[in-house]
């Protein structure tokens, strides 16, 4: 599409996109400090590693019973209304964990909330995102998911900060104040009450190709090849990437880096993961997806190979946390695209929530299995040898899948 066009929709929808990248960054506020709060929280509560990722892990039990209803929720009642209730649901779950006692429960219980609102995200934000974008779609996911850079970036620092002085208590209140503050505003004031559903070119023709159609029915759809395909990327892929991102500061501790190290390295992901997502989106809009997404897996392994050969250089640590937070977000931005691509945006949150069924899977079970590892061998070693074969098959994953979607019998949509 001419570029022309794609001014056109950032002039019309850049506020749509500051919005939803605040809604994405709270979504991953908890993932970005769970490292910088693990130690602590380990000290004086006296739990494993293991125990404490089990609150994680209730994402992947939510995940798996309420991703594809919340798909339907979102195609059904707006991205506004849902998203709401997930910036209000989820500042207070972040707030609730400062109130952990010695048992599991009061853990478990903010954690289960978080969980609810998971289930929504990031589909809630994604939908009026793609529906909005047609010609910088690709750019647009980027920016929307910029965000998880943005609180990679700055709420390590913050919590690292309000740990050191006033505990970590304090610092999940913090967090939740923050990010309520920045967020809740932005999302009345910006998010649509219905996204559109119809995208049209200056002549009043569909916007896109894939746009003019309904896609497949849901019974067509959840027996394609596709959504095996992209689901089957989600949860391996993503599994892998969040094992390793969740734990950063703990597997570079592990390796003989100081906490500080370890910290300014977990920060300068964030930021190295914000420009990364915003070149893949420039990448998606103007090459092959496919092999864009293979590619970045492959680079990606520079993270595991680093810290395996040189776990206590510092310089390593770097260059791999900079390869692994440049394509880290190809991935996720190549899922959403390829979503809308293969099955539409009438139907959109329906696929995507239940390919994000896989994600919840991913973000729950990846660490815990991490940390079981490492509470079982006290090392990380295992799991950055996993991801060497796992991202290698990801990204035949990715190849293996149709340039073109089937034309599902070419049905226009219901007006």
């Amino acid at each position: 599409m001419p570029a022309s066009e794609r001014w056109r929709e950032w002039r019309e929808h850049w506020h749509l996109a500051l919005a939803a990248c605040a809604g994405l960054s709270l979504a991953t506020v908890l993932t970005s400090t769970f490292g910088v709060m693990l130690e602590p929280m380990q000290q004086e509560l006296g739990w494993s590693r293991t125990e404490l990722t089990t609150g994680p892990a209730l994402i992947a039990i939510s995940g798996l019973f309420l991703s594809t209803p919340a798909g339907y929720l979102i195609d059904r009642w707006g991205s506004r209304r849902c998203g709401i209730m997930v910036v209000l649901v989820t500042c207070g779950a972040i707030a609730g964990m400062s109130l952990v006692s010695g048992s599991m429960w009061t853990w478990w219980a903010p954690w289960s909330a978080f969980a609810l609102t998971a289930a929504f995200t990031a589909n809630v934000w994604l939908a009026p995102i793609s529906a909005a974008f047609t010609a910088s779609r690709g750019l647009a996911i980027a920016v929307t998911y910029s965000g998880a850079g943005i609180s990679g970036a700055l709420a390590p620092m913050i919590a690292e900060y309000i740990v050191q002085n006033h505990g970590w208590r304090l610092a999940f209140v913090a967090l939740s104040v923050i990010w309520l503050g920045i967020t809740l505003p932005l999302v009345l004031a910006f998010i649509p009450r219905r996204q559109e559903q119809h995208r049209t070119d200056a002549a009043g023709e569909p916007a896109d190709r894939d746009s003019a159609f309904d896609g497949p029915s849901p019974r067509e759809g959840f027996v394609s090849p596709a959504f095996f395909i992209l689901t089957a990327i989600a949860l391996i892929g993503m599994a892998a990437s969040i094992a390793v991102m969740l734990n950063l500061v703990p597997i570079l501790t592990s390796g003989g880096l100081s906490r500080t190290e370890a910290v300014a390295i977990a920060s300068t992901f964030g930021v190295i993961s914000v420009v990364g997502r915003l070149l893949a989106g420039y990448l998606v809009d103007r090459f092959e997806v496919r092999r864009l997404a293979a590619v970045s897996m492959i680079v990606g392994l520079a993270l595991p190979i680093a810290l395996l050969i040189a776990p206590w250089a510092f310089w390593a640590a770097m260059i791999g946390t900079a390869c692994f937070g440049l394509t880290t977000s190809v991935k996720v931005n190549a899922i959403v695209y390829l979503t809308r691509v293969h099955f539409g945006v009438r139907r959109f949150g329906l696929f995507f929530g239940a390919i994000s069924t896989a994600f919840s899977v991913a973000v729950g079970g990846g660490p815990l299995l991490a940390n079981y590892v490492f509470d079982r061998t006290q090392s990380y070693a295992p799991v950055l040898w996993t991801m060497i074969p796992v991202y290698v098959l990801v990204a035949l994953l990715f190849l293996s899948l149709r340039r073109e979607p089937p034309a599902w019998g070419a049905k226009p949509h219901a007006l």
